[in-house]
């Protein structure tokens, strides 16, 4: 295709993201179509009309794109991962302020079928603010993740070609939901530090560890000795 010819560009993402997007890929190349899918039942579709010839560009989005639907792809698809190589899966940011990391960051790759395991063609790294949370740490991944699409995006408005890979490998585990939830379940025993810590990488996701309360407890004795009068009163 020549630089100003019409492309199909395919974007995974929310809906706050569309109108923005949209107005800076126009602004690169004017002939680009760009669509926008909230579900993989609509990026089904849309790949089946266009017979593959679409860019697919994830942003951000929990949705995992299955193998049916990238390998009908022509050109190679990309995700943008809101975590370093080192923390790849779900919740990074949670993860990295659990292990007290001093760096952290974000990832545009080639998407495969295996989550966060494609090709890295760009990151951008930084340093991890003093005691960082949760909801901070997201909201600064958020802006980095943004600038990278906008060199992503850029790219694949205007060329076919693929982005160099980097000479950069995924380290660490890979997260699940699951994972996340058990992290946020805090044994008994965590010091003051920890519990701190933990507080900071779950947010409100964290169950909370409370003491016994006397009057909650003095109501679950009544409640069990009235039952235990009235069993024994039936089998009388």
């Amino acid at each position: 295709m020549t630089e100003a010819q019409a492309r199909t560009l395919v974007l995974l993402t929310g809906e706050q993201e569309k109108p923005h997007f949209e107005t800076f890929l126009k602004r690169q190349n004017p002939a680009l179509d760009v669509v926008f899918c909230t579900s993989l039942i609509e990026l089904s579709c849309v790949v089946e009309q266009r017979a593959g010839r679409v860019r697919l560009i994830a942003f951000l989005t929990d949705l995992i794109v299955p193998k049916s639907i990238l390998r009908q792809l022509i050109f190679t698809p990309y995700n943008i991962h809101p975590g370093p190589p080192e923390y790849p899966g779900s919740h990074p940011e949670s993860f990295a302020i659990w292990d007290s990391a001093h760096r952290y960051g974000v990832t545009a790759h080639e998407m495969t079928e295996r989550v966060d395991e494609g090709p890295i063609v760009l990151l951008d790294t930084f340093d991890m603010p003093a005691l960082p949370e949760r909801g901070i740490l997201a909201d600064q991944t958020y802006a980095r993740a943004v600038n990278l699409f906008s060199v992503l995006g850029a790219h694949c408005a205007a060329h076919d070609s693929d982005l160099p890979r980097l000479p950069v490998s995924w380290l660490g585990l890979k997260r699940t939901k699951a994972d996340f939830q058990r992290l946020c379940m805090p044994p008994a025993g965590l010091l003051p530090t920890e519990q701190a810590r933990l507080k900071r990488a779950c947010g409100e996701a964290l169950i909370a560890l409370q003491a016994p309360d006397r009057h909650q407890n003095a109501d679950l004795v009544a409640f069990q000795t009235d039952m235990l009068l009235f069993l024994r009163g039936a089998a009388v």
